[in-house]
């Protein structure tokens, strides 16, 4: 009877996370067939404000904490994040205090109030997801996950096809607000019993946040340095190449990242504790023994998913009604190469994770997010769209030798580190 209810709650889990791959990536196709190119563009820009707003205001406090939340009290544990949430909230009500003026000011649209206000929510969302996953409720955490990701597109799509009127950016960025604030609700429903009012009741100790930020500085300048490298091509392409062809890259870029998440989800994920477990009883003779393998079944997943996604996408593309999509389909190849070497080169980034190589990790992921820049910044004028996946190619080809390098290191602990 045990193993049926874990079974069940694995297929139910990843029966969820395909669906919110699926409703993504058919969110963007979407947008570009009813709204316009442009307007994918923006959404584009908007998903990666949400998507890199929690990493930057997180200032990695969130990692600690979530680590620690097997071994505190509720009381300990409600505190800590009553401490932390008060410090994002209040960051994020100044940066929301200011879009009001500066888009009046500048004339810009009304539609970054709600992109932050989604972005605090998300917040929230992504904070409760690591803190359920980690106190080993998973089923509740992809529930939630679920209701953020997946719903409210289940929702909103039939209902904007249906009346017209719901064919704005406004009205989709308002359902996905509606999406992150039920399942916030969720959560404090089902932890209604912690001690969330008796521990409110304190003042609040700003020392206690500036302690955790600064233990989890390292983690932030990692975190920043990963999520920076997955979402800053969208802007310079925006800045190159201008909205159109933005909203054309984050449809390639979402078929493509489509496969790097369910890879990530399916083999990585499994495998991160194996490798943890192995450096922890053998050190790095044993953790190396399996980086091979493993990686051997992170390219054939990646090559298989890549294909399959590829040839659905084609498929899809008459039904798009948009003949400017058809036009770089040699850039929609490159895109997809580029991230399965990104899918390799996250591999390496995981396996320097496993064996406690923080330092390094770290600094590979900011070199990875500066080599990036630099790489756009270059192909992007010369080459158009089709620069967008040659200097992924070249950068996160050129990350995976150095980790890789780095893994096999006889003297680990003579490589850079920070921290």
């Amino acid at each position: 009877m045990v193993r049926t209810g874990l079974l069940a709650t694995s297929v139910a889990i990843l029966g969820m996370r395909v669906t919110i791959l699926a409703c993504k990536f058919g969110l963007a196709i979407f947008v570009g067939r009813y709204l316009d190119l442009s307007s994918l563009g923006v959404f584009g820009l908007c998903a990666g404000v949400v998507a890199v707003g929690p990493s930057l205001v997180g200032m990695g406090m969130v990692h600690l904490i979530v680590r620690d939340a097997v071994t505190l009290t509720l009381a300990e544990l409600v505190d800590l994040l009553r401490h932390y949430w008060s410090f994002v909230t209040i960051v994020y009500a100044l940066a929301l205090t200011i879009s009001f003026p500066v888009t009046h000011f500048l004339n810009g649209s009304s539609i970054w109030s709600l992109v932050i206000s989604i972005t605090l929510l998300e917040h929230f969302g992504n904070d409760v997801f690591q803190l359920l996953s980690n106190l080993q409720k998973p089923l509740l955490a992809n529930i939630s996950a679920f209701i953020r990701g997946a719903l409210w597109v289940l929702v909103y799509t039939p209902l904007a096809i249906w009346y017209p009127e719901l064919r704005s950016m406004t009205a989709l960025l308002c359902f996905w607000l509606a999406g992150s604030i039920v399942a916030l609700a969720l959560f404090f429903w089902t932890t209604r019993l912690w001690p969330w009012t008796a521990t409110s009741l304190a003042a609040i100790d700003p020392q206690r946040i500036f302690s955790t930020i600064r233990k989890g500085f390292v983690i932030y300048l990692s975190d920043l340095g990963f999520v920076a490298s997955q979402y800053i091509d969208r802007y310079l392409v925006s800045f190159f190449l201008g909205l159109e062809l933005t909203g054309i890259y984050f449809l390639y870029w979402s078929a493509a990242n489509a496969v790097s998440t369910f890879v990530s989800i399916a083999v990585l994920q499994v495998q991160r504790p194996i490798l943890i477990k192995a450096h922890h009883h053998g050190g790095d003779s044993e953790h190396q023994k399996l980086l091979m393998p493993f990686l051997g079944t992170t390219l054939l997943s990646t090559i298989a998913l890549g294909a399959a996604t590829g040839l659905a996408f084609y498929l899809v593309l008459p039904y798009l009604k948009q003949p400017a999509i058809g036009n770089f389909l040699l850039a929609f190849s490159l895109i997809m190469a580029g991230m399965a070497v990104r899918n390799v080169a996250d591999f390496g980034a995981m396996a320097l994770f496993t064996a406690r190589r923080d330092g390094v990790m770290t600094l590979t992921n900011l070199a990875s997010v500066t080599g990036l820049i630099v790489a756009q910044s270059l192909c992007l004028p010369l080459m158009g769209l089709y620069g967008a996946g040659t200097a992924m190619i070249i950068t996160f080809g050129a990350i995976t030798i150095w980790r890789g390098a780095l893994l096999y290191d006889p003297t680990p602990s003579k490589s850079p580190a920070l921290g």
